[in-house]
């Protein structure tokens, strides 16, 4: 894991995500000079918590609560805060769902850590 994950006098963090091949060929152009945002969303419905990881790039201008990692290649990357810790254990991007569509899902190296994250952020 990274000493500091995110640095106060610049507002960013020095993790860097791994990227699948067959992705890191197409996400400059996928981009298209747009940042790419990993983000999360959680619903509890019946006291059980679902949730996930969400990739996607962004035109408008983010709020402060989405930190600059390293970026891949010419691509910006940002993450919601809270993520930092998940993201810095090891965290890989990845084509996914059908081909002819531009879904990434990111995977994380200890996945068990995003149900205890959801245990703690039940919400958003």
């Amino acid at each position: 894991m990274h000493g500091a994950i995110v640095d106060p006098v610049v507002g960013t963090s020095p993790i860097e995500l791994g990227v699948d091949a067959d992705l890191h060929a197409r996400l400059a152009a996928w981009a298209a000079g747009r940042p790419l945002v990993i983000d999360w969303f959680a619903s509890r419905r019946c006291s059980v918590t679902v949730g996930d990881l969400t990739v996607r790039f962004v035109d408008d201008d983010l709020e402060p609560r989405y930190i600059e990692l390293l970026p891949i290649g010419p691509v910006r990357v940002l993450a919601e805060r809270s993520l930092l810790p998940l993201l810095a254990e090891g965290a890989s991007l990845r084509r996914a769902g059908p081909p002819f569509l531009h879904h990434i899902g990111v995977g994380l190296a200890y996945p068990e850590h995003w149900i205890d994250f959801l245990d703690c952020h039940p919400y958003r």
